[in-house]
């Protein structure tokens, strides 16, 4: 079985509910399994914040709730921002930055080093298709660089089907 097969398996029969997560997870040992319950346990221990501020993410999440006004908030040329290209024998990776648009809709909600979400987009040199496919990768809880879904996830999708992967980076680590 290829590595999109494999993917598409675990997708389609694995009673998990966040599958990139199962798919990492399938290949971890004992101590990384320990390290993510520990790390778990130290998540949100000064609570979930204000009421004003939570009060204020319920009316946006209303907001966004609504497929037409949810698809006009972000403009198709927002601006974001490439650092760095770096080129491979089979891809090329941009690694950038944009401000999140929750920024706007609901300032000061967010804790300053979560305002500018830094990315890594991987695209294949060659395409199959005139289609493009982009598969978007969330970090997992403990995932603080790009290293583990590029090496595991991306490029074996470049490889095998010429699909492109945007890393975003989880908003509550910073890359120096």
């Amino acid at each position: 079985m290829t590595f999109l097969e494999n993917m598409s398996w675990v997708f389609t029969r694995s009673p998990c509910l966040f599958p990139d997560a199962c798919l990492l997870l399938m290949g971890v040992s004992k101590l990384d399994i320990l390290y993510r319950r520990l790390l778990l346990t130290k998540l949100f221990i000064r609570g979930w914040g204000r009421p004003e501020d939570l009060k204020r993410l319920f009316e946006f999440r209303k907001m966004i709730g609504n497929r037409e006004r949810c698809q006009n908030l972000v403009s198709s040329d927002y601006p974001v921002h490439i650092d760095k290209i770096e080129e491979q024998s089979d891809c090329k990776i941009l690694d950038g930055h944009f401000v999140s648009p929750m920024a706007h809709y609901v300032p000061d909600i967010m804790p300053i080093e979560s305002v500018i979400a830094r990315f890594q987009f991987i695209v294949p040199k060659e395409w199959n298709s005139k289609y493009r496919p982009v598969c978007i990768h969330l970090a997992g809880t403990g995932d603080h660089h790009y290293w583990r879904r590029r090496t595991l996830m991306a490029r074996p999708m470049i490889k095998e089907a010429r699909m492109a992967s945007l890393l975003l980076e989880n908003p509550y680590y910073i890359l120096l």
